[in-house]
């Protein structure tokens, strides 16, 4: 009965060990998934003031162009 306690508790004290690591492997993922999505975010906000400045600086040219006719 001894054998089967102590086997027990270290096949506790493993799956705690588990735990943990994965808790922590968990917490590592998230802060990346997080810093990904500002990422995105920032990102997506570049691309909307590159388009913006793009239609912009098309506007001007065509404008340009007209005023050269």
């Amino acid at each position: 009965m001894s054998n089967t306690n102590a086997t027990t508790s270290r096949s506790d004290a493993k799956l705690k060990q588990k735990i943990a690591e994965q808790s922590s492997e968990i917490g590592k993922l998230r802060t990346r998934v997080n810093e990904l999505v500002d990422n995105m975010a920032i990102l997506q906000n570049d691309i909307n003031m590159f388009k913006k400045n793009v239609s912009k600086d098309l506007l001007d040219v065509i404008e340009a162009i007209k005023e050269k006719e």
